[in-house]
């Protein structure tokens, strides 16, 4: 998070430091501590308990997409690997809840995967690159996600390139457009 700051610090675009020092607090609650751990380190692992310590997780998390989804529990087991799925309620995201998630992705990359994602490289970030179309993201959420991810220097770790163009076609005010835009200038930088 503090070097995504550095990099967009000419921005408007930050992770609050509320946001860092409170990241995933929830997993230290009763609802998801047992079950986490469990899941992850047990010798028994209990998919139940872990589902419902997850829905917690992201009830309580807005820097997961599936936050965003209208009555995500009902479908939280089938939505990954189901394209069709397409009469979702999806809501935005904040901008910082966007920025709080790209960092969470990066962390996660280096804990679970044992490396720091690599934009230089097409492959440097395998599992961006295969779940990114995944991600069932509000519309302007996307082209923020997307945004950023560009400006942080990740753009050839996307599935395709991105069109900077298609902001200027986006339904959000010019003052919005005008932010976004700032980004091209970093990303070409990083990229």
């Amino acid at each position: 998070g503090i070097r995504l700051n550095k990099i967009l610090r000419s921005t408007s675009y930050q992770v609050s430091y509320k946001r860092l020092i409170l990241h995933d607090l929830s997993k230290f609650s009763r609802s998801e501590f047992w079950p986490y751990a469990e899941h992850f380190y047990g010798a028994k692992k209990n998919t139940e308990a872990f589902h419902q310590a997850w829905l917690h997780h992201v009830r309580h998390n807005d820097h997961h997409w599936e936050h965003f989804i209208e009555d995500y529990p009902s479908v939280s087991k089938i939505l990954w690997k189901n394209d069709k799925l397409n009469n979702l309620i999806i809501h935005e995201m904040l901008d910082d809840a966007i920025l709080e998630m790209v960092a969470d992705n990066l962390a996660a990359t280096r804990s679970y995967e044992g490396y720091w994602p690599n934009g230089a490289k097409k492959d440097g970030w395998s599992w961006m690159t295969e779940s990114f179309d995944h991600y069932r993201l509000h519309p302007i959420t996307r082209l923020k996600f997307t945004t950023f991810l560009c400006a942080l220097g990740y753009a050839r770790v996307l599935p395709q390139e991105f069109d900077w163009k298609t902001i200027e076609k986006a339904n959000i005010s010019n003052e919005e457009k005008k932010k976004l835009l700032k980004l091209q200038q970093i990303a070409q930088l990083n990229n």
